[in-house]
C-alpha cells in the first residue's frame, strides 16, 4: 500500500503524487472502499482516484535514489533492441514501453538514438510511430529518474552524460 505524499508509476498517466487516501470521495463510489487521490506531475489539473485494492491498472512506486543510480550506472550495459523488420521492431518498442519499466525505456532512448544517428548518415529518416515512442520513454524515464535523484527534468540528460563520463 502507498502512503501519502508517495510518488507512484501510473500506467495510463505516468508519474503522480499520492496526495490523499480516501473513503469513497465521490458519489456513486462505493461506499466501503479506500481510494488513492493521485495528481499528475505532467498536468496540473490531472487528478485520479484509483482504488487501494486496485488490481487492474499497473501501478508501482518510483525507484529509490540507490536504485536510479544504479540504472544510470547499467545504461552502457543495456542493449538495444535488435528485430527483423520495422513492423516487429514497432511491436517490440510498444511492448517495452508499456512494461513500465525504466531499464526498458533506456533500451528503447538507445535504440532510437542509434537509429537516428544511422539514418542521418544515410539521408533516411525515423518513422513518427519511433520518435513517440522515444519521446514517451524520455519523459517517462527522465522524470521518474529527476523524482528519485532530487534533480529538475531538464538536468537528467547532463547527470547521466556526468555520471558515465561522456562529455558532449
Amino acid at each position: 500500500m502507498f502512503q501519502k505524499n508517495d510518488y507512484v508509476f501510473y500506467e495510463s498517466e505516468g508519474i503522480c503524487l499520492v496526495s490523499d487516501i480516501l473513503r469513497s470521495p465521490l458519489e456513486g463510489m462505493p461506499k466501503d472502499k479506500d481510494y488513492y487521490l493521485l495528481r499528475s506531475i505532467y498536468s496540473r489539473n490531472g487528478v485520479l482516484y484509483v482504488p487501494v485494492d486496485n488490481d487492474k491498472i499497473y501501478m508501482r512506486a518510483i525507484l529509490k535514489k540507490e536504485e536510479a543510480e544504479k540504472l544510470v550506472n547499467e545504461i552502457p550495459k543495456l542493449e538495444e533492441i535488435e528485430a527483423e523488420d520495422s513492423k516487429k521492431l514497432r511491436a517490440t518498442y510498444i511492448e517495452l514501453l508499456q512494461s513500465h519499466q525504466p531499464h526498458n525505456w533506456v533500451r528503447i532512448l538507445k535504440t532510437v538514438r542509434s537509429r537516428l544517428r544511422n539514418s542521418i548518415a544515410n539521408g533516411q529518416r525515423i518513422s513518427d510511430t519511433e520518435r513517440s515512442v522515444a519521446e514517451n520513454a524520455k519523459r517517462f524515464l527522465h522524470s521518474e529518474l529527476a523524482l528519485a535523484l532530487n534533480l529538475e527534468e531538464n538536468e537528467v540528460e547532463d547527470y547521466i552524460r556526468t555520471r558515465l563520463g561522456d562529455p558532449a
